[in-house]
């Protein structure tokens, strides 16, 4: 009884060590990725992405969705807004009066192109309805997030963490052989 007992916690043992070099290895993964998204080496980092992705899955281990939401769902390159991703907010679309619709119907007088003059960025108000886009430089996909502060996911709710494990550095004699 006792050695089935004692198998049982080396597998414990075992499955707590992979995880950690697993875990370790998925946190390099992302570093990395990090690191060659700000040098401007996209193609490399949204390599390390997928291979980080690739290990937590193997592994079945999860990501937190604070880092899920970092990388882009279609080639897993680290969105940087500003470096490699254009950040916009998305406004509330706004009713049409009927003076917009006559504007439409009149005629556009054509003149000679001149220089367009930039026009000063207009701070948004954020409220219930609005949403941020970014969108990926290298594949163009977009990505939609909800601007509501008064929601969080419920994987990072405190009601969700049901066993908390801590995991110490054992001696030479403890480890159990791999």
């Amino acid at each position: 009884m006792s050695q089935n007992n004692n198998s049982n916690n080396n597998k414990c043992k075992r499955k707590i060590l992979t995880q950690r070099h697993a875990c370790s290895r998925m946190n390099f993964l992302y570093q990395a990725a990090n690191l060659m998204a700000h040098s401007n080496n996209n193609t490399l980092a949204a390599y390390y992405g997928k291979l980080c992705r690739n290990v937590g899955t193997k592994t079945l281990m999860h990501m937190s969705p604070a880092l899920k939401r970092t990388l882009c769902k279609r080639c897993s390159l680290p969105l940087l807004p500003g470096v490699n991703t254009t950040l916009q907010v998305d406004k509330k679309p706004e009713e049409e009066t009927s003076l917009d619709v006559e504007k439409e119907k009149t005629p556009i007088k054509r003149s000679r192109r001149r220089k367009a003059k930039s026009k000063p960025v207009e701070a948004a108000s954020i409220d219930q309805q609005t949403k941020l886009h970014l969108e990926c430089s290298l594949c163009q996909a977009k990505r939609r997030f909800q601007l509501n502060t008064n929601n969080e996911c419920w994987v990072e709710s405190p009601a969700a963490i049901v066993q908390t494990i801590t995991v110490s550095k054992q001696s030479a004699e403890e480890r159990p052989e791999l």
